[in-house]
Formats: C-alpha cells, structure tokens, sequence
C-alpha cells in the first residue's frame, strides 16, 4: 500500500512515517524543510519532495498510484499563530490553499486516494459541551481554527462533487518527544529558565494527546479503512487544566516557582475542549498513554537533548 504525507518534515508527519513503514506501507512525502540527500530515510520515508505544495511538486509524484493521502501539513496550533504573530494570508495558504491545491489535483486521478485531513477540535470553539460530539456545530474563534474549518468546507465539497472519499481527523493538543513547539516545551523551556509567566489564562482544559496515540490511530483508520465522508475527533478523552500541566512540569524539574498567567489570546482560546472519542474507537483502537507518563518521557528527553 502506497501512502502519500504531506508536510513531510513536520513533527506529526514524520513520526507518521515511521511507524506506516514499520507496518510495510510504502510512504512518500513532500514538504518544506531542511531535509538534505537521504535523510528522508531514516524517518521511513520511500521518498521524499522537498517543496511546497503544489501542482509542480505534486506532479513528480504522478505516476505514483497512492491508496492514501495524510495531509499532515498546515499551521500548527492557535497558539503558535498568535505568539508568532503570523499573518492572516500565511494562515491561510498553510491551512486552506494547501488541501485545495491537493484535492483539487488528485481529483482528476481515474483511481481516487482516500484522503485522511488532520483538522483541529479547536474548529468547535467555546462549547458547554463536556464531551464534544462530532455533530456539534462549529464555531471558531480564532484566525487558525476558522481556516481549518473552510479547509474542512472544502473537503466535503469534493466529496460531494468528486466522489472523493474523505475523512476528517479533529486533533487534540499533540506532545511527545522531539516536539520543539506548542505549550508543554513552551512551559519546559521557561521553568529550566526559572521563567514565571505563562500564555492563557491557566484555567484552559485541554486533552493533551501523546504522538504514539496519534500515529497508532491513523495507522489503525487505514488500516480499516473507510469509504464516503467521515468524521472523528481524535484524542484521549480526558481533559486537564494547562495550570495543572505546568505545575507538574515544575514538579518534576525540582525547580520553586509559582507560575503566573499572561491571559495573552484569552479571547481566542475555548474553555475546554474535551473531545469524545467513540468514533475514533470504532476503529479498533483506544489511547495506551497516561497523561503524566508521557510528560515524565517528554520531561526526560527535554533534559538530555
């Protein structure tokens, strides 16, 4: 089986890799990165475009009969956009103009690849939901979750007018060792500084989800297989105040520190967002990673990288 990632170099994608090829999927990439000569490989990568998406790169690929398309590649977080202050059109060729361009090529393929779209759970916005439910309506409210949702628009678009089967991956706030970025190296970087103040407002309730999980989902969804349009919110399923996620982390580090918050983008972050995870389930697969092992490994290879 031939299986096309894009965002090739990017954490979630290449961890992706890794384990798909570990399986015997034969993995291709394209994306921009630093990758020189065959670095690639050593991530389980077949092969491997170094470039944007588009139509040129993607015809390289062209003779390529792909059964699969993880489109791993888009902004990161609503955090990353804000602290970074990226623009609104960065935003949205990251997040909008990449999935269009690729559907909107593979769409003339006789042989269509069922495509796997990484969204976000942040597309819902604030919500009084618990558990958050596929169904619910979506209501973003920030720059980076609204062009998930057009991107997402987009997707059923194609399915409706080009028989395109489609699935939509919701993810949760992804961690794991070798993450450079996003709120848990965010807060290690700043304690191992004796550093107090912190993004939000601490009272934030995420599902922090480890990139085994994550991968091992995925895997799990082609594996099965699916056919249509579909929709899963990917995560654990537990919910944990980001205060109690960086109090840990100042535990562990053995550091004294009362952390303070910013309340920087306050307007732009959900409440809660706690998905539930029925769905992702139905795919033979359940979340192994406790939430406070995961950080004692990201915590551990923080320290020794």
């Amino acid at each position: 089986m031939k299986i096309l990632i894009t965002g090739s170099q990017g954490f979630l994608a290449r961890n992706l890799s890794k384990k798909l090829s570990k399986f015997g999927y034969v993995c291709y990439g394209v994306g921009r990165g630093k990758w020189k000569h065959s670095t690639h490989k050593k991530w389980g990568y077949y092969k491997n475009i170094k470039g944007t998406i588009n139509d040129k790169n993607l015809h390289l690929l062209k003779n390529i009969k792909f059964d699969y398309i993880v489109h791993c590649a888009g902004g990161s977080s609503p955090n990353t956009n804000i602290i970074n202050s990226i623009s609104q059109d960065q935003d949205y060729e990251k997040n909008v103009t990449s999935i269009f361009t690729l559907l909107s090529y593979f769409s003339k393929f006789k042989k269509k690849p069922k495509i796997i779209f990484i969204s976000s759970i942040s597309v819902y916005g604030n919500t009084k939901s618990k558990k958050i439910k596929e169904e619910n309506n979506l209501s973003p409210i920030s720059g980076y979750s609204l062009n998930k949702a057009i991107a997402e628009s987009f997707c059923k678009k194609f399915y409706e007018e080009k028989k395109m089967d489609i699935l939509i991956l919701r993810g949760t706030s992804l961690y794991g060792s070798g993450l450079k970025r996003q709120l848990i190296y965010d807060a290690c970087l700043k304690i191992s500084k004796r550093k107090k103040i912190f993004f939000g407002t601490g009272k934030e309730i995420r599902d922090f989800m480890n990139i085994y999980d994550f991968t091992d989902l995925i895997k799990c969804i082609i594996f099965k297989g699916f056919a249509g349009y579909n929709v899963v919110n990917a995560g654990t399923g537990v919910g944990t105040k980001i205060s109690m996620v960086i109090s840990y982390i100042i535990k562990k580090f053995k550091i004294k520190l009362k952390p303070k918050f910013n309340k920087l983008g306050k307007d732009e972050n959900p409440i809660s967002l706690v998905p539930d995870i029925r769905k992702s389930k139905d795919y033979n697969w359940y979340p192994k990673i406790n939430l406070y092992k995961g950080l004692d490994d990201y915590i551990d290879w923080f320290k020794n990288d």
